[in-house]
């Protein structure tokens, strides 16, 4: 399993001074990161950022407004800035609403139009999606070969699944997960990696067992400087033998 970021834990960041914010990134260590925005630049800026810094995207977030209606649109940029993942980060209760099966049947006609393009979609969890059984559902109904997983590995933990377990429940459709720790206990509760709940020993056996491709440091909110959020979690990681 490769580390890479999500760049969304480096919003406020990015906002102010995007190249030298990615620069920071690649002085970290880190060599991959997962897209969440534009900050109004074209694919091709952002293809030539990364490349100046060295970074290379392991995937993006993309909402599901533009995988419904401009598909042709994001498969362009994909190709352009050079990732395979196109994840869908969140949907809202007007979506799934009407039953996770719906969902379900709803993002395989994308996922299949992905994978015809050489790109492959994935869908990443909250906690929201465990109430009822909902995420369970949504995985049993979606064709596995064109709907694959993210797991945000503290949101599993949040919606009351083992996180550990749970990869392994759904080996083989889980090329990518979110590296996220919290404690509960603390505002925020989101947490630089190994500084809260999570068994991350356990978890990397997991990810290892199943082929993990990417695991992607996130804090939606950061207690301390975000960037050195990032590189303690980032430092973390590096001492059990990821890069």
């Amino acid at each position: 399993m490769r580390l890479s970021v999500q760049l969304y834990t480096l919003r406020d960041a990015l906002s102010q001074d995007l190249p030298g914010t990615l620069a920071k990134v690649r002085e970290i260590g880190l060599e991959y990161v997962e897209l969440a925005g534009t900050y109004d630049r074209s694919a091709d800026e952002w293809k030539a950022l990364l490349a100046k810094n060295g970074l290379t995207a392991s995937g993006s977030h993309i909402g599901i407004d533009a995988l419904s209606s401009d598909l042709d649109a994001v498969i362009a940029d994909a190709k352009t800035i050079g990732f395979k993942y196109v994840i869908l980060p969140w949907i809202g209760n007007d979506v799934y609403a009407d039953g996770w099966e719906k969902v379900a049947k709803r993002l395989e006609p994308i996922g299949r139009k992905l994978k015809e393009a050489g790109l492959t979609l994935a869908y990443h969890n909250h906690a929201f999606e465990f109430e009822n059984g909902g995420l369970d559902t949504f995985y049993t109904s979606a064709d596995a070969d064109l709907v694959k997983a993210q797991l945000d590995l503290a949101w599993v933990q949040i919606g009351g699944a083992d996180p550990a377990a749970y990869i392994r429940k759904y080996a083989g459709r889980v090329p990518l997960v979110h590296l996220k720790d919290f404690d509960p206990a603390l505002t925020p509760q989101w947490r630089p990696a190994g500084e809260g709940k999570v068994d991350w020993d356990g978890v990397l056996a997991a990810c290892q067992e199943v082929g993990v491709e990417f695991g992607s440091l996130e804090l939606d909110e950061s207690p301390i400087d975000p960037i050195e959020a990032v590189r303690k979690s980032f430092d973390y990681f590096h001492a059990k033998g990821l890069r």
